[in-house]
């Protein structure tokens, strides 16, 4: 796939993304989330309130990010989760989570590492 076909791709997937009616329904029922992308990296912010840290899980398979947590809402603890369906694979990318003041922040970099395959558990640091 040359540069300009990816850059294409990662494009639309943004925007389809982002003008998604559905996404703001989720953000409402399930967790906020937002995507960012830098020159060197895809950044997620997922806005989890009233949360359990032990209850916080992060996976990837192939093109799929998906974060569960269990959150108190109205009183009651429910599991919740997004995922996240990337243009492009992103097992061989290196992926760091951050969990501090309620926000799990997710670092995916666009570099592949061509002889490493992530694990389908990402292991998050909880401040």
């Amino acid at each position: 796939m040359n540069d300009d076909n990816w850059i294409h791709l990662m494009d639309e997937w943004l925007k389809n993304h982002f003008l998604d009616p559905l996404t703001s329904i989720l953000d409402e029922t399930e967790f906020r989330i937002d995507v960012y992308e830098t020159e060197k990296e895809y950044i997620v912010e997922a806005l989890l309130p009233n949360c359990l840290e032990n209850s916080i899980h992060l996976s990837v398979r192939k093109n799929l990010l998906t974060i569960k947590a269990n959150i108190q809402d109205s009183g009651r603890w429910e599991q919740k989760q997004r995922t996240i369906d990337f243009p492009i694979p992103i097992t061989q990318n290196p992926i760091c989570a951050i969990y501090a003041n309620q926000i799990l922040e997710i670092f995916i970099r666009k570099e592949k590492q061509l002889n490493k395959i992530q694990s389908t558990t990402i292991p998050i640091q909880f401040l």
